[in-house]
């Protein structure tokens, strides 16, 4: 039953905004009582941080299987890109992201710390994957290129900016944008082949 309530939980609030949604909502979409549901979360608040640490370890999980095993670097980007999309659904809003920030800061904050603490195994390891294997350029600056690849993704869920100039986009469309940016930047001519190709699938 709780992790019945934390897949429903996550659906709701990624349809309808965490703010929006109420421990009502979530028993009446269940077709159970508020009391059940108090029985595994004793609050809201606990409930949104449990569904949170659900998503973040489901992910993690997800990232990891995927990771050093795909056919190409390129082809893990997309991957990883794939298998976020089925958990959060294809239609999650970069607001519903910047809405969590906004009123969930310091379970947002400590999500962001988690980010930190797979950025080696993640980006860095991607990157000096694909520069070893020729699909990306030898001259990049790794350790640059990251930062600013982990940053770019952060920012399009914190800063007003990308939530208003892209509020009618998902957050695959964004990802997706984001991950042709980065990629343009730094393949070969041999990796360009694979990312017009899987561009072309996408």
């Amino acid at each position: 039953m709780k992790e019945t309530v934390l897949k429903k939980s996550l659906e709701l609030f990624i349809k309808n905004g965490f703010k929006a949604v109420t421990m009502d909502d979530i028993a009446k979409e269940l077709g159970i009582s508020k009391k059940t549901i108090y029985q595994h979360f004793s609050a809201k608040d606990e409930l949104v941080k449990a569904t949170v640490d659900y998503v973040f370890i489901s992910a993690t999980d997800k990232m990891k299987s995927i990771a050093g095993n795909c056919k190409t670097p390129i082809h893990e980007h997309f991957e990883m890109k794939s298998c976020l999309g089925d958990l959060f659904g294809q239609n999650i809003q970069a607001s519903t992201i910047y809405q969590f920030n906004k009123y969930y800061p310091k379970l947002a904050e400590r999500i962001q710390r988690k980010k930190h603490e797979n950025y080696d195994f993640t980006i860095l390891r991607n990157l000096r994957d694909g520069v070893e294997q020729g699909y990306y350029r030898k001259e990049i600056d790794i350790d640059f290129v990251g930062k600013i690849f982990f940053a770019s993704t952060t920012a399009f869920f914190n800063d007003e900016i990308f939530i208003n100039l892209q509020s009618n986009q998902s957050i695959d469309e964004l990802n997706y944008k984001l991950l042709e940016y980065h990629l343009r930047g730094i393949v070969t001519p041999k990796g360009l082949e694979i990312l017009e190709q899987l561009l072309q699938k996408s």
